[in-house]
């Protein structure tokens, strides 16, 4: 399989042009991704972070 893409890009004559565009669509994305995870408050990331406890306690008060 990558020796098909080898092959084709390697015949490309505009292969400059797709690298450029997946490199700014990856710096987008990567961006994107980055001020998503900053803009979210630090009360969300912990009651993010206390879930995991929440289920065991309700795992632990359904057996009872």
């Amino acid at each position: 399989m990558i020796s098909f893409f080898k092959q084709y890009f390697t015949g490309e004559k505009n292969i400059g042009i797709f690298q450029s565009i997946m490199l700014i669509l990856f710096l987008l994305s990567f961006f994107f991704v980055i001020f998503f995870v900053f803009s979210k408050s630090k009360k969300y990331y912990h009651e993010i972070s206390l879930t995991p406890f929440e289920l065991e306690e309700e795992k632990k008060r359904k057996r009872l």
